[in-house]
């Protein structure tokens, strides 16, 4: 189920919205939902967590009413009734099993509102289960489109390039802009170098990775059993694997998006963060998230 609609924002800005989707196909790892009911109205909301490898987990929100705003019946609502009462997950009946599933999904950009932090999460009201018997192929995939506003050799804590390329860039969302990082690896990330520049417009695709690894170390004591550790490694990072064409007026059906348009809405997005900081009365200080500028090369737009 792929779909794609204009919606646009604040009149100032008259950003379209981005595509930002993601498929995956796996194995119901954890479910947990509810009925809910506010102001009188029912709805079914919590999350189920999708396997797609031994340690690559997508989890998604959600979130949907009973009955629309014209108080007729939503039509999404019985499947989800269906997947909160009959599928099953790992955690419940193993993996044998769990129920099979193909997942449409969007991607959610925000900001949280105390560190500052970009976040990215994964939301989804169509789910199809398949057949035990039915063959399918796990996988975790996302496309997006954005403006592009850096590609800087990633560099780590001790300021060394790590030998990837992120990719900086600008999602206009149905609530305003965010800012989102992409990585690309090896042939793919030298394409990108040669091939795209700060201030194009470009749909990206690429795997999903959500990898939550666990170690577990016995620690030796004198008296009784040993001690057991665990630490708890989590890599959430989108990998590219290939890319669209620029976005040309006149030559590709989608629009670019327009550098002072982009800027206007950015400034509307740090206009919003204030006030909500203001509100919250918040004395800690936003965490810094901009990308070590060490490296010699790479390029980046001012926003």
């Amino acid at each position: 189920f792929i779909y794609k609609e204009d919606v646009y924002l604040m009149a100032e800005t008259n950003l379209r919205q981005a595509n930002a989707k993601a498929f995956v196909e796996g194995v119901v790892s954890e479910k947990d939902l509810k009925v809910v009911t506010e102001e009188g109205k029912n709805k079914i909301t919590g999350y189920l967590t999708v396997k797609t490898s031994d340690v690559n987990f997508i989890k998604f929100n959600i979130n949907v009413n009973e009955k629309t705003k014209n108080n007729t019946d939503n039509k999404t609502y019985p499947g989800i009734r269906t997947v909160m009462n009959e599928y099953k997950s790992i955690a419940e009946v193993g993996e044998d099993e769990a129920t099979k599933v193909k997942v449409s999904g969007d991607i959610s950009l925000f900001t949280d509102k105390q560190s500052g932090e970009k976040k990215v999460a994964y939301k989804s009201n169509f789910f199809n289960r398949l057949k035990p018997s039915e063959e399918f192929e796990s996988k975790s995939e996302f496309s997006i489109e954005l403006f592009i506003s850096g590609i800087n050799p990633e560099i780590d804590t001790e300021g060394v390039e790590t030998g990837r390329t992120i990719v900086s860039g600008w999602v206009p969302t149905y609530n305003g802009i965010e800012p989102i990082d992409l990585v690309a690896e090896g042939e793919v990330a030298q394409a990108i170098d040669s091939g795209f520049e700060v201030g194009q417009t470009v749909e990206f695709y690429g795997e999903i990775i959500n990898n939550r690894i666990e170690t577990v170390t016995e620690i030796p004591v004198k008296i009784g059993k040993p001690r057991k550790k665990v630490t708890v490694e989590v890599k959430n990072d989108l990998i590219i694997t290939g890319a669209s064409e620029v976005y040309e007026e006149g030559i590709t059906p989608e629009l670019p998006y327009e550098a002072d348009t982009i800027q206007a809405a950015i400034q509307e997005r740090a206009n919003k963060l204030e006030e909500e900081k203001a509100k919250a009365q918040s004395g800690a200080k936003s965490a810094n998230n901009a990308k070590p500028s060490g490296a010699a090369h790479g390029r980046s737009l001012g926003f």
